[in-house]
């Protein structure tokens, strides 16, 4: 059974982050998750935060429940941008058991964003496999790879979902916190789950069979 994922492909990184980036921060961020915030609000901290406004730059895919588009839809986050009434207006359709990734096919490094995307994608909707990935991660505890998803601007409620999807699609990404070597045995076992559950192995099979595994949608 195809699980529920849309994949929203972009043209540009930057029409992409401009059109996730508040639906992910409201999700994830250590400083606005959970809160109403205006795009300047957002920018003016990051830019403190890391130096500069680089977001665009900083962020090659995205990942949302389908939960988080409420608070949008009900107008809580008025005025939208054009870019995100577009992506709501898309998504209409999708309930809370739905997941929402993006990615640019024209962007490097676009096998790995759809891998790491799908991931987090298959992480929210089979709950056996969910439940089993943080059990592993768990019995790993590897505190270097918490801390440094930490510093990357990850709050502490995804640490485990990114821990899953940068351990085994990305080990390199996240290396100057724990070195590929450290979390060898950890990325092996994380692997024998995901073929466990779908039956194949994400590092291993072609990314378009990965996204027709997914619904597609063009902005």
């Amino acid at each position: 059974m195809r699980p529920q994922i849309y994949l929203i492909e972009s043209r540009t990184r930057q029409d992409l982050a401009a059109t996730f980036m508040r639906f992910q921060e409201y999700y994830e961020s250590p400083e606005f998750k959970g809160r109403i915030f205006s795009i300047e609000d957002f920018s003016c901290w990051y830019a403190i935060k890391f130096g500069s406004f680089s977001y665009s730059r900083d962020w090659y895919g995205f990942n949302i429940p389908g939960t988080v588009l409420t608070p949008f839809k009900n107008g809580d986050f008025d005025p939208l941008t054009p870019k995100e009434r577009r992506l709501i207006d898309f998504c209409s359709d999708i309930d809370g058991n739905s997941y929402i990734i993006g990615a640019t096919p024209s962007a490097e490094y676009f096998k790995e964003t759809i891998q790491h995307e799908f991931i987090h994608g298959v992480f929210h909707t089979n709950s056996e496999y969910k439940r089993e990935v943080i059990n592993c991660v768990n019995d790993f505890n590897i505190q270097t790879v918490s801390k440094g998803l930490l510093k990357m601007g990850y709050c502490d409620d995804v640490v485990i979902d990114e821990t899953n999807a940068y351990v085994l699609v990305e080990p390199d990404t996240i290396q100057q916190y724990s070195s590929v070597g450290s979390t060898k045995k950890l990325r092996e076992q994380l692997d024998k789950i995901f073929a466990k559950f779908f039956g194949f192995s994400v590092l291993k099979t072609e990314i378009s069979a990965l996204m027709a595994r997914t619904e597609r949608v063009l902005i």
